[in-house]
């Protein structure tokens, strides 16, 4: 069977869409680019909030109204969850609805391929690009009143170390310039086998197993969960970039504790760790804007968080509320007006910080991972690579531009010319290009 899978959400929902592609190619099913070369339509959707949920049924709507007569719809994953009626009301000609993780049962339900493909039975994974995506654990513990996570993903439990390794070397056999880790709190690793330093470890074991992947980039930590031994590992590995991405969520102890967060002395505290270890350490956070109860006063202090902390990278969402959580019953639900107003002042301020990041780099050298095909065209109609240095993450951050033409999945010496408020603009320097 001929199949057309499309991944919505996170990076996390990569991770399981490949699993789900290593089952199918297990069958001897192949993928195909196009919906129209399919017999099989697979969504894995997202139901983390309202504009993701709409956004899934929005493209089974779509694929089902441009289906031809014999095409099999089926939609899986986060959505279909915890909300598998809606998504049959919403569309009633879908074929099959699976939840999220059951990636052999959709394979075994599609069964042997009753062709015979030309698909070598191989464990390398073929990579559109030179990160690779390593989910360390699934399911979450913590009682963050505004998240369904728990829900549809159960109790956190972490991957084995010895599948994690491999998985890695995997990815690397495949040309893997960059592992990405991702989890619902990373710094939870091995935490469910009482293990307090399990992810320094992971990352200990990782960096010596794949020395080939220059870079290890680690993202979604708790704040509080940020060890002296996380931050050693991640200052001293030689391939571990000195990234992090941190969600806080919100700069005020009043918001926090409605949310069941962490206070915001905690997340000081995880921050000075990282900073103390890693001077040149990138900090990435997520801000919720918009919370139930959310007062003016309230969101100051969050802006009064950023400008003090001054992170290099913040992403930010208004508040949706979701059915079966604590915060959807909550009093004060701020008007949604009030949140695009909010949201708007906060990443404002965000892309001021970004900027002035940015605009420090400027005259330094600094290595360009290279992703893009074909190279884009400059203003004055010069050649330019586009790529991403340590201080970006994939999907989420800046771009660094790049002089000249230069192959996807090289990396690139170059110094930095000029600032963007998300993106940098550089040129290769007379130093060796690793391919």
């Amino acid at each position: 069977m001929k199949y057309h899978l499309v991944t919505l959400g996170c990076a996390k929902n990569t991770v399981d869409s490949m699993r789900l592609e290593a089952a199918l190619r297990g069958g001897r099913h192949l993928a195909v680019d196009a919906p129209e070369q399919a017999d099989l339509l697979l969504v894995n959707t997202c139901g983390f909030i309202d504009a993701a949920k709409d956004e899934s049924i929005g493209v089974v709507r779509e694929l089902d109204a441009n289906r031809r007569p014999g095409q099999q719809i089926v939609v899986v994953g986060c959505l279909t969850q915890i909300a598998e009626d809606e998504v049959r009301r919403a569309v009633p000609g879908i074929d099959a609805t699976f939840g999220a993780e059951q990636w052999d049962a959709i394979a075994a339900s599609v069964g042997a391929a009753s062709e015979t493909y030309d698909i070598p039975i191989s464990t390398l994974p073929v990579l559109g690009q030179p990160s690779a995506y390593l989910k360390i654990s699934d399911g979450c513990d913590r009682p963050c009143t505004f998240c369904i996570i728990p829900t549809i993903k159960g109790r956190m439990h972490s991957g084995p170390a010895r599948n994690l390794i491999a998985e890695a070397r995997m990815y690397a056999a495949a040309g893997a310039k960059e592992l990405v880790l991702v989890a619902q709190d990373s710094t939870a690793y091995g935490e469910d086998e009482g293990d307090r330093d399990g992810l320094a470890v992971l990352l200990e074991e990782l960096s010596e197993a794949v020395p080939e992947v220059p870079w290890i980039r680690l993202m979604y930590a708790y704040p509080g969960k940020v060890t002296p031994r996380l931050a050693e590992s991640m200052a001293t590995l030689p391939n571990v970039v000195p990234y992090l991405d941190m969600p806080l969520q919100h700069g005020s102890d009043s918001v926090l504790r409605r949310m069941k967060r962490p206070t915001l002395a905690k997340a000081r505290r995880s921050i000075e760790i990282m900073r103390a270890a890693v001077p040149d350490v990138v900090l990435r956070t997520t801000f919720i804007v918009g919370f139930p109860g959310e007062t003016e006063a309230e969101f100051r202090q969050l802006l009064r968080f950023m400008e003090e902390q001054e992170f290099d990278r913040v992403g930010a969402f208004t508040y949706s509320p979701q059915p079966g959580t604590p915060a959807a019953e909550m009093p004060g639900q701020v008007a949604e007006a009030v949140k695009q107003e909010r949201y708007g002042r906060v990443m404002e301020l965000a892309q001021q910080i970004s900027l002035a990041s940015n605009r420090s780099m400027t005259g330094r050298e600094v290595d360009v991972l290279i992703e893009s095909r074909e190279p884009a065209t400059s203003a004055s109609g010069d050649p330019v690579s586009v790529g991403r240095t340590y201080r970006d993450a994939p999907e989420v951050d800046g771009m660094a531009f790049v002089k000249g033409v230069h192959a996807m999945g090289s990396i690139v010496r170059a110094r930095v010319d000029g600032a963007l408020p998300y993106d940098l603009l550089c040129s290769p320097v007379d130093a060796p290009v690793r391919a």
